[in-house]
């Protein structure tokens, strides 16, 4: 699980669905947050080609990974103006942990990250298809 709070570390996040629960709250956003990583293996297509850019350069293959996100104090109104997919650096955040008992009464711990300040990434790319694991599965933030 990868994710690094700071002004050099937490660059290129996507953020996906953002929403406000008027039931939890009227002055945080939730969102779905997906980082990833280079696995250090070139990326194939699904014929097992390797996939190459536009310079011929070999497309590294990433691991991504799954957050839930809450955009709060600074950060909320500027996150209100998210449309279902953007790109942002986070510059203030941190994580928390929330336990819980589930219905079959096990303790369950959930990892999610609270951002009070961020900045749109200057990376860009042409849709969030970029952002979707191969298979459509990635770890979650209660994995670390």
């Amino acid at each position: 699980m990868s994710l690094n709070i700071g002004s050099d570390n937490s660059k290129y996040i996507a953020v996906k669905n953002p929403t406000m629960k008027l039931a939890y709250s009227d002055k945080v956003i939730f969102a779905d947050l997906v980082t990833s990583r280079k696995t250090g293996e070139q990326k194939a297509d699904k014929e097992g080609n390797l996939v190459f850019d536009e310079q011929g350069e070999p497309v590294p293959k990433r691991k991504y990974f799954n957050w839930e996100g809450r955009f709060a104090g600074n950060a909320f109104e500027a996150a209100r103006g998210f449309g279902k997919f953007q790109l942002i650096d986070i510059n203030t955040g941190w994580i928390e942990i929330e336990t819980f008992k589930t219905k079959d009464g096990k303790n369950q711990t959930k990892y999610f990250v609270v951002i009070t300040d961020f900045s749109l990434s200057s990376v860009g790319i042409e849709s969030d298809a970029d952002f979707e694991n191969e298979d459509g599965e990635g770890e979650y933030g209660q994995f670390i």
